[in-house]
């Protein structure tokens, strides 16, 4: 089961003591959350974690530290049992934590977001190193995430691209686009399509495909580069190597994405569980 019991004390983040039994298995998962999202994730984050406890050989339960996505990686180091979900998994990353040998969650492929009325100027698809000062086209990203292949890309524009740091990036670059403040933002048109629906937002867009990006984006389990941590990361595999979990993982991902997705995110989880088995 998930429970609440991590503290903040005079802004130093304090973690109640493990369980004497040690069978049992405490991870504090930071990050932002809300009712059905963990960062950017609204793929029932909630359920996958309670899959994971329910497959778990030994007890293993999640607390809560909110967050932001860039805190969280400052504060990881610094404490023995921290997990964070739904992270990209670079060498970079990993020389910070242990990540999961399985995604947990499996994306369609990144899409530039864009107003409806502004589709047209892409007759194909946008590709960001073809991105220059004279355009004048203000596109938005959030701060300290990675975005996998396109890194190298965003990289080299970062000049010209604008940064939001802080929680609910959704929510704010959607009502950035809204006020004309940006004329695009990168991010998954499921995610995206499904915060307007949950929140009712009055508010049509368009997803325009991104050069270079034709695969399901992973995210991976991150867990302390710690003993504890180990022992963490070690569980979460364990318990997602379970048949059971697995057709499950399946179901919610195929239940969460739009029709032309279903597919797609399906046959390559069933493709990375079974190549891995």
């Amino acid at each position: 089961m998930t429970t609440f019991n991590s503290l903040i004390i005079g802004g130093v983040i304090s973690i109640l003591p493990f369980v004497a039994n040690s069978a049992e298995l405490e991870a504090v998962l930071l990050g932002e959350f809300s009712n059905n999202s963990i960062d950017v994730t609204q793929m029932k984050p909630m359920a996958v974690l309670d899959l994971l406890t329910q497959n778990s050989q030994q007890d293993l339960t999640f607390t809560f530290q909110e967050m932001s996505m860039t805190r969280g990686w400052m504060e990881m180091p610094k404490l023995e049992n921290a997990c964070m979900y739904n992270k990209v998994k670079t060498p970079a990353r990993e020389e910070m934590g242990y990540f999961s040998q399985y995604p947990i969650t499996l994306y369609p492929p990144l899409r530039l977001i864009v107003r409806s009325e502004d589709a047209k100027h892409y007759s194909t698809d946008f590709d960001i190193s073809s991105i220059q000062a004279s355009q004048q086209m203000r596109y938005a990203l959030a701060k300290n995430r990675s975005y996998g292949v396109l890194d190298a890309q965003i990289a080299n524009k970062k000049q010209l691209l604008f940064f939001r740091d802080g929680p609910n990036s959704v929510e704010k670059l959607l009502e950035m686009l809204s006020l004309n403040r940006i004329d695009g933002f990168i991010e998954y048109a499921d995610t995206v399509n499904a915060y307007i629906s949950e929140h009712r937002v009055g508010y049509e867009i368009k997803s325009i495909p991104i050069k270079g990006v034709s695969k399901p984006s992973p995210g991976y389990m991150v867990c302390s580069k710690t003993d504890y941590g180990l022992q963490l990361i070690n569980a979460i595999d364990k318990a997602m190597s379970q048949a059971s979990f697995q057709q499950a993982l399946i179901s919610i991902h195929q239940e969460f994405a739009s029709v032309e997705d279903k597919s797609l995110l399906g046959d390559e989880l069933i493709m990375i569980f079974e190549h891995s088995n």
